[in-house]
């Protein structure tokens, strides 16, 4: 009985030994939710960082499937998808175990001879809260197979262990792999140990602290077509600080790039907001000053340096705020201009004159030297400005030379009297230029329909200045003055960067159309005062045809930078934000967002800016890689990121983004944006391989770069005839943004790239200008439309302009060329990815950042769904090229006697001509008059003959709103077209 149960007691010991030999030790907790990350690191590009613990995070090269280095401390995660900062990128940060270097590690052994390998990274599991890294080395006939899983070790104290685990398959007969290695902060001259062969080539160590560190160089050869562990043990090494704090410049640029104020600015060049020198000079260093912008800095709001306003920065301290204006206001000191507050009595060398002009005498259309004035008088006493509408007709109007007059320059007009001064200030080159109005009593000044300088009130003769940078060419102005009892003057003076005194603006500045001299109750459809949702001004509302209705729940907050369909159903959400995710929402197309149950299947991509499914397979494009995703054990949790396409030359610049994602006929299509300087300038120089569109095989990976010339295209995808169609963003070489035909070999104009390669190249016109501002801002993902009577139209979203827009194109002379409206807005963020749905709906997914990158006033994410509804809107449908003018079609017949006038239309051209400098101004604008009118028998077309319609130029179409009435009784949804000329049709 005793040796059965001994025998038992040893049979029960041999299992359970058996059990625990045969059970997988569990993988420690990971100290990071993406614990698995892409992303640039240290200023390279391509990077996997791995959270193995608190105590040990590694990172490999991509590129060359090699280790860089081994760490603790963790990584600090900077730059536009983590911190809203432009320029910085991750960085790791803590003390370095060891670092290799940046040559290829794994070498070929053939015949006792070593060769580097060349790699191809495979991408990377993650399965039981493990990670293994796959790669190919290149060989003869057959590639090798290598998979390496790597892990932490616990040890004791502050000692940590690190294991490679590799595989090897496809190893032919003859051939040994084998892997250089750096080893560092050993505690032991043997701190490793292998089951292959390590060959060390070299040893030494070092004494810190009464300690010893041992290190080793040499070459790990791993076993054929089997496993080979290699572990070492590390402990962290002291760091020596001898590096003083950053200080002076240095320490407020740091400051500068780790807030977003190198989102929209540079140093020393003007890019979407004004260079820092731009600013320095532009403003005096007072105290008074340095606390204006201290304010602006924090609390942001409109300002008179563009269209788009200054983000605000609640969470900056007025301390760090006042670092930075302090630093910038002092950049001109050697050359700063004293700015009084005395109102200065500049001499002229010429006479003020004024002339009256009867009504009718002047060509609408015709552009005069000098300024017009509309001279109104009232019977009571003014003390404000007064209301004056287009009912009131001014005693007086005329043009004058220049604005100049004291208390006798006014001729007849005595007291309570107002003054319309309008035109056009016809600027040579771009600059900064102070403006002052001097005035008694209250004087307004608007440029470029904003509010410049505002000296209102009753009050003496008294000057205030307002300062802005206008580019070259035309820029309307108004001024509006009241004069009520007492004493009176008005002079309008300015300081242009370089000068050093203020001077009364000279008459050869001005100009002005004789359209503002008309004496009529209507008025002109061009006044900026008249803006409203739709009719000169961005709409509110969302289209009357569309219902919006979310397609989130309210916890769910993504900033989505790609979309798509699963067959079944469920939507495909990528996200660009810190961690880089995929999501699968199903119950989308149901009524009740709180119902839409969200699953994150994926992380730790980098900035994942497109996604698309093909035969039920997802697939992303990340910033420098093409990755598909996979569900080994299908449980809706992707346990491969399977690398497909890493071929195309890339940097570590936080601009060169991949935009994406469309499929057609076996190809993938996305875009790369070029490398940009915080601020907005092109860096230089540039990577060969950005500003292209690249098509990848779904086949083999294999890629070709088959367009050029783009910028920041964020948004490429399918339109008119099915053709593929792609959204780029203004900047150098692009004075506005635009929407261009995928044209295999076409070059669309930006040489920021390649500036000599470029020279002689024809550009490829875009199908629609966008003009900045006006219609787009930041244009998105092009999608088809083809609900109601918009079939066979495009539309496209825009980020910082906001809503949705709608194109029509049609081709002339064999080439896509059409016209922009306004479409919808009344969405809860700027838009960044549309997607029709398997139920027929539009969806669409927005986005926000800091800078010049929201949709201000909006969330910085969002996911909505548009639903047709069969309502009707008018509006124009289509706008088409003639030889001899252009036709407009509308949705709704026009009602009897509306649109047979010429004062039914406003009609304007102009050109943009790309240049280095960022953006562009309207060149040769001019108003285009109308030679007849024809209406279609069914009254839903007219045709208009213009005189001087140009190719190569934007025609300008807008209808008064208050003539243009449907047959129905509807106004206009949108009164303002865009048409891109390039071509005019053969008669």
């Amino acid at each position: 009985m005793r040796i059965i149960s001994l025998t038992l007691i040893s049979i029960i010991l041999l299992s359970t030994f058996s059990c625990n030999l045969s059970k997988k030790p569990e993988a420690p907790e990971r100290p990071r939710e993406a614990w698995v990350i892409r992303s640039v690191l240290d200023k390279k590009p391509r990077m996997i960082s791995i959270a193995l613990s608190d105590k040990l995070w590694i990172a490999y090269n991509t590129q060359t499937a090699s280790l860089y280095k081994a760490w603790t401390g963790g990584i600090n995660f900077d730059g536009p998808v983590y911190t809203s900062a432009h320029g910085p990128q991750p960085t790791s940060q803590g003390i370095t175990y060891f670092e290799q270097p940046d040559s290829v590690q794994f070498i070929l052994i053939k015949n006792g001879a070593e060769m580097p390998a060349e790699v191809i990274y495979k991408g990377h599991t993650i399965l039981d809260n493990k990670v293994t890294l796959k790669y190919e080395l290149k060989n003869e006939g057959q590639n090798i197979v290598v998979e390496e899983t790597p892990e932490v070790l616990p040890k004791e104290g502050d000692q940590v262990g690190f294991e490679r685990v590799f595989t090897l398959a496809n190893v032919p007969a003859g051939v040994q792999v084998g892997i250089k290695m750096n080893l560092n902060s050993m505690p032991e001259a043997n701190a490793f140990t292998t089951d292959g062969k390590f060959n060390v080539s070299r040893s030494s160590d070092q004494s810190l602290e009464n300690k010893t560190f041992y290190s080793a160089e040499g070459t790990l050869v791993l076993n054929n077509n089997d496993e080979t562990n290699f572990s070492v043990t590390l402990i962290p090494m002291p760091v020596k600080v001898t590096a003083e704090k950053l200080a002076g410049e240095a320490a407020v640029m740091e400051l500068m790039a780790k807030s977003d104020c190198n989102t929209c600015h540079n140093k020393d060049v003007k890019t979407v907001g004004p260079a820092y020198m731009e600013i320095a000079k532009r403003y005096g260093s007072t105290e008074n000053i340095r606390n204006e912008l201290v304010a602006k800095v924090i609390k942001g709001g409109a300002g008179n340096w563009g269209q788009v306003p200054m983000t605000p920065h609640p969470t900056l301290s007025k301390e760090d705020a006042g670092t930075m204006v302090s630093y910038i206001l002092a950049l001109d000191a050697d050359q700063e201009v004293k700015k009084t507050s005395k109102p200065s009595v500049p001499k002229l060398d010429y006479e003020i004159e004024f002339k009256a002009i009867a009504p009718g005498t002047i060509d609408p259309q015709e552009e005069k030297k000098g300024i017009a004035l509309n001279i109104y008088q009232f019977s009571e006493a003014i003390k404000d400005f007064p209301e004056i509408n287009g009912e009131m007709l001014p005693v007086s109007s005329g043009s004058i030379n220049a604005l100049h007059a004291d208390d006798n320059g006014f001729g007849e007009l005595k007291n309570n009297f107002a003054i319309h001064a309008t035109g056009f200030i016809n600027i040579k080159k771009e600059t900064n230029i102070v403006f002052r109005l001097v005035s008694d009593d209250g004087a307004l000044l608007f440029i470029d329909d904003k509010l410049i300088v505002d000296n209102g009130g009753s009050h003496p003769m008294e000057p205030k200045d307002g300062e802005i940078i206008l580019k070259k060419g035309k820029h309307p102005f108004k001024i509006e003055y009241f004069q009520g009892e007492g004493g009176k003057g008005l002079s309008l003076q300015w300081l242009p960067y370089g000068a050093k005194e203020f001077t009364v603006i000279p008459p050869d500045v001005f100009t002005f159309k004789g359209t503002a001299i008309q004496k009529t109750q209507a008025v002109p459809l061009d006044a900026g005062k008249q803006a409203a949702p739709g009719d000169g001004a961005p709409l509110e509302a969302v289209h009357p045809s569309f219902d919006l209705a979310q397609a989130r729940p309210d916890d769910f907050k993504p900033k989505v930078a790609g979309l798509d369909f699963l067959p079944d159903g469920r939507m495909v959400v990528t996200t660009w934000d810190s961690l880089g995710s995929v999501y699968l929402l199903e119950g989308v197309q149901g009524k009740d967002p709180g119902a839409i149950k969200v699953k994150r299947i994926a992380f730790g991509l980098a900035e994942p800016l497109g996604v698309k499914v093909v035969d039920n397979e997802i697939y992303v494009l990340q910033k420098q890689e093409l990755t598909k995703l996979v569900d080994l054990n299908e449980d809706d949790i992707i346990d491969e990121y399977q690398t497909i396409c890493n071929g195309w030359k890339v940097s570590a610049n936080f601009h060169e983004f991949a935009f994406g994602l469309v499929y057609k006929d076996g190809y993938f299509y996305g875009t790369l944006a070029t490398a940009i300087n915080p601020g907005g300038a092109s860096t230089q120089p540039q990577i060969p391989d950005r500003g292209k569109v690249v098509k990848i095989s779904k086949q083999d990976g294999t890629f070709s770069l088959i367009a050029s010339g783009l910028r920041t295209p964020n948004g490429i995808g399918f339109g008119v005839d099915n053709e593929i169609f792609i959204a780029d963003n203004q900047g150098d070489w692009l004075p506005a943004s635009k929407i261009v035909h995928l044209i295999e070999g076409a070059w669309y104009g930006s040489r920021s790239v390649d500036f000599k390669g470029t020279e002689g190249l024809t550009e490829t016109q875009p199908v629609v200008w966008l003009p900045q501002d006006e219609i787009g801002n930041s244009p998105t993902q092009p999608a088809v439309l083809n609900v109601g009577p918009y079939k066979n139209q495009m539309i496209h979203g825009d980020v910082t302009h906001g809503g949705i827009k709608r194109v029509f194109a049609e081709k002339v002379n064999g080439a896509y060329q059409g016209v922009v409206f306004r479409f919808t807005q009344g969405m809860e963020a700027g838009i960044n990815r549309l997607v029709w749905g398997p139920d027929g709906a539009l969806y669409a997914g927005g986005i926000g950042s800091t800078g010049n990158w929201q949709h201000l006033g909006k969330l910085g994410y969002g996911l909505q769904r548009l639903t047709y509804n069969n309502k009707p809107a008018f509006e124009m449908l289509a706008v088409r090229a003639k030889p001899n003018g252009i036709e407009i079609e509308f949705t709704e017949p026009i009602k009897q006697g509306a649109g047979e006038n010429t004062k039914d239309y406003n009609i304007r051209q102009w050109m943009y001509k790309p240049t280095a400098e960022y953006g562009g101004p309207k060149i040769n604008e001019e108003g285009l008059s109308i030679k007849n009118i024809t209406l279609s028998e069914d009254r839903k077309k007219v045709f208009l003959e213009l005189k001087g319609m140009k190719p190569k130029h934007l025609v300008y179409i807008r209808l008064n709103k208050n003539t243009m009435i449907s047959d129905g009784g509807q106004t206009l949804w949108t009164t303002e077209g865009w048409y891109t000329m390039n071509n005019i049709p053969a008669k």
